[in-house]
């Protein structure tokens, strides 16, 4: 489905050298930029007093809590149905399309791992693609609440 939309992509894309550099520039001024504002943030949470309570066992517990509030969104969608769902569709877009965006970054530099036009590569974008109509959806209901 995604060869038909996007024909060009089922091409392999070369990038000049100086696209390379300027690509990599970029991405470096983004992690500086990010690093700038974060580091302070994780010195003062490391430099925070221990929480003599806290304990990472049951482990099983921590990561059942993850997967249903935070990858499902139950909570969001618990206590506020329309929203949440719509704020749901644009979560879980964005996380389709983070390994889309990894994709693009490593094809820059010729190291590309989902081909669209290959069987597997196909498929994810296909699928990256229905999430990007549920994300249009949820920004919409988003926009409408």
């Amino acid at each position: 489905m995604i060869n038909v939309l996007l024909p060009t992509l089922a091409e392999p894309q070369h990038f000049s050298t100086w696209e390379r550099l300027l690509f990599a520039a970029l991405a470096a001024a983004s992690l500086f930029g990010f690093w700038r504002r974060f580091g302070p943030i994780l010195g003062k949470i490391l430099q925070s007093k221990k929480d003599p309570d806290f304990h990472l066992f049951p482990i099983g517990k921590r990561v059942r809590d993850f997967v249903w509030e935070v990858m499902c969104q139950a909570k969001v969608i618990r206590e506020r149905p329309l929203a949440g769902v719509a704020h749901a569709l644009v979560f879980w877009a964005f996380c389709a399309f983070a390994l889309v965006t990894l994709n693009h970054c490593a094809t820059t530099f010729g190291l590309g791992f989902l081909d669209p036009a290959g069987r597997v590569g196909g498929l994810y974008f296909d699928f990256a693609a229905l999430f990007a109509a549920a994300c249009a959806v949820g920004i919409f209901g988003l926009f409408v609440r």
